[in-house]
């Protein structure tokens, strides 16, 4: 087992966001949990406080890895709005073995808890926010670049976005449509492109 002092935290993030994507919350058990991590109870209590402060840790790991992956692969790009049109595709519709689960991590959470669970809810629902001020700022980025239109509302898109992205994927989850998501895909980026707000 590990010792705590010498546990790799990232590592044990990545293990046991795996788990928690894949099972969720209350699914997960401290049995399961320990035994993915590789850490005794004690240890992981006295690294990360309880079950549910080790399941924020693990959504703050989630959530700052989309950001990182869209730093990389979109901002700065010669073309932000191409760069994010494929990045979105990509997480949307192509498999992937790594992604434990066809839906995002927070949304799922949403699913799963309800208000006895206030905390997690509380950050899950201000990472959500988090991530949509990001597609914000790509938006901001393409107009800056002549891609989208001046005047476009970025916010305003950015929230559109997120709410087509939390309907595909689980729309791809219930029905494995991926034809009718893709176009929905290419069309919302075509109204941006042409909308005025």
């Amino acid at each position: 087992m590990a010792n705590i002092s010498k546990f790799d935290r990232q590592e044990v993030l990545e293990k046991a966001k795996n788990l928690f994507w894949e099972k969720g919350y209350l699914g997960t058990s401290t049995r399961e949990l320990q035994s993915s991590i590789d850490m005794r109870p004690g240890s992981i209590y006295a690294a990360f406080g309880s079950k549910s402060a080790l399941f924020i840790t693990v959504l703050n790991h989630y959530a700052q890895a989309l950001s990182e992956q869209i730093q990389t692969q979109v901002f700065g790009q010669a073309d932000v709005l191409q760069a994010f049109r494929t990045l979105l595709r990509e997480l949307v519709l192509s498999p992937n073995a790594n992604r434990p689960s066809e839906m995002c991590m927070l949304v799922k959470t949403l699913s799963e808890l309800d208000e006895s669970h206030v905390e997690i809810l509380t950050q899950v629902r201000s990472l959500l926010v988090n991530v949509e001020a990001i597609f914000a700022q790509v938006l901001n980025q393409a107009k800056e670049q002549g891609t989208l239109p001046s005047d476009l509302d970025v916010n305003a898109a950015a929230k559109t976005l997120q709410v087509n992205i939390i309907g595909w994927r689980t729309y791809l989850k219930a029905t494995g449509d991926k034809e009718i998501i893709e176009h929905q895909l290419a069309q919302l980026f075509v109204q941006m492109a042409v909308s005025r707000h």
